[in-house]
């Protein structure tokens, strides 16, 4: 058997729909679609490719954030996770950033590959195969001019197109990349393709404006594309395809600043640790922040409480805020996890274009009505998992719950290898009904009358919904 993945970065399940993406609705709906997917926490692109390709979440791998503070690193910046540069950084001195071996390793152990297509962030992409050049398989960035993989499709192809909103040259130039090169002369066990849209104008054009239909049809094309390139294969049975989203969007109907915020509140916050400097803050969907002393974690909270557009403080140590929930709760607890994590307070009501979904948030580059994701809304966490070819079930919807770590386990199950320092679920009820059964719903009490809704699943608990009372 071979696997190819899709991802198309960002896309809410609800938007695929006949009208506005008719290639994927028609592959949902004849394959296998996992109905009750999730996103890990925070719901950020570079922590959902980790788990991915690790089949482990935050707490596991490592990856806590797309925007991460290292005081030994860079005391004086915070970390971008969308640059090789500053994961190398992360790394210290080691192979990967992640720390627990990805799916290109393990491939590689027993004699298969990975291959990764993508035409998102050149951190994203280095996260998906991050020991590819060591092991032999094959590694490709829309932004790469050095390399190997790089100097093969430039002859093929010619260069790829410059970045654009929305990024549909680069989108279609890495679909080439896969079914004229990739896919017929590499020949991987496993391809993963990387499409920016429509996360790109998701942010930057909002959920529903024409760039964004635009993006959306384009991404649909995409995958019409690789469905038509694996049916006209001679072992196209066994060939199953992948078409998932790393996690969902809402509205940002709030645009902030939550370091100015607490510098009004009378805390010394910035981007790094300064002299002076008594917090920093990483801006994002769910902030987060590290503290020079843990008795600011109290009147930090304190304040926090009486601003209408905060939610619940996630915290690190527990011990740091008695009573309050901590990111073990989401697997989300590691080192190099901020001391807190602020979740914003967002609702289901309509967003200007009439969808479901909208929250504050703090990103600088975003303007405010532009797609955000990150945090516990239901919109950021809902995420689409269909499975269509191979072993999987015909017109099928698989109730249980999973998430992005639960795909690595399952691949190397259908190949028939262990899944090795995994911690993601097989997700056998794609190919055994017999083996579906819908989650067990749980509730967990926050503080400031907040509950996050959860769903437990072969003793694992996925995240729902963020929820006020």
């Amino acid at each position: 058997m071979r696997a190819i993945l899709i991802l198309l970065d960002g896309l809410r399940p609800d938007l695929v729909t006949p009208e506005r993406m008719p290639r994927l609705a028609a592959l949902a709906a004849a394959g296998t679609r996992f109905a009750h997917a999730r996103s890990v926490f925070p719901s950020e692109t570079r922590v959902a490719t980790a788990s991915l390709v690790t089949g482990c979440r935050p707490a596991a791998h490592g990856l806590t954030a797309n925007t991460i503070f290292d005081a030994r690193a860079a005391p004086d910046r915070l970390i971008r996770t969308g640059s090789v540069a500053d994961l190398r950084l992360l790394a210290a001195g080691a192979a990967s950033p992640l720390q627990r071996p990805g799916l290109g390793e393990i491939l590689a152990t027993a004699g298969r590959s990975l291959a990764v297509v993508s035409a998102g962030s050149p951190g994203q992409t280095f996260l998906a195969h991050p020991r590819a050049e060591a092991l032999g398989g094959f590694r490709w960035n829309a932004a790469d001019t050095e390399g190997d993989a790089a100097r093969l499709l430039a002859e093929r192809l010619g260069p790829a197109p410059p970045a654009a909103i929305p990024n549909i040259p680069r989108l279609e130039h890495a679909v080439q990349a896969l079914t004229r090169v990739v896919l017929p002369e590499l020949r991987p066990d496993v391809a993963l393709l990387w499409c920016p849209e429509p996360d790109i104008s998701f942010h930057y054009r909002g959920l529903d404006a024409p760039e964004t239909r635009l993006a959306l049809a384009a991404a649909d094309r995409a995958v019409g594309a690789v469905q038509d390139w694996r049916d006209a294969q001679p072992d196209r049975a066994g060939i199953a395809l992948f078409v998932l989203s790393d996690h969902g969007h809402v509205s940002g109907s709030l645009k902030l600043d939550l370091a100015a915020e607490l510098r009004r509140g009378g805390f010394a916050a910035a981007a790094g640790l300064a002299p002076g400097v008594e917090v920093v803050v990483a801006p994002a969907a769910a902030p987060g922040l590290w503290l020079r002393e843990a008795a600011l974690a109290r009147p930090l909270a304190a304040f926090l409480a009486t601003r209408p557009w905060a939610g619940p403080l996630l915290a690190r140590d527990p011990a740091l805020l008695p009573g309050a929930p901590g990111l073990a709760a989401l697997d989300a607890a590691h080192p190099r996890s901020a001391d807190l994590v602020l979740c914003f307070a967002g609702a289901e009501g309509p967003d200007q274009h009439g969808l479901p979904g909208h929250a504050p948030f703090d990103a600088p580059d975003v303007p405010e009505g532009g797609g955000m994701h990150g945090g516990l809304h239901r919109r950021e966490l809902a995420t689409l998992l269909v499975a269509e070819g191979g072993p999987f079930r015909r017109a099928a919807v698989a109730r249980g719950a999973c998430d992005l770590a639960d795909l690595a386990p399952t691949l190397l199950h259908l190949l028939g290898l262990p899944p090795a320092g995994m911690e993601g679920r097989v997700l056998s009820a794609g190919w055994d009904a017999g083996a579906d059964a819908p989650p067990v719903p749980e509730r967990l009490a926050l503080p400031g009358g907040f509950r996050l809704e959860l769903s437990r699943q072969g003793g694992r608990r996925y995240p729902d919904a963020l929820l006020q009372a």
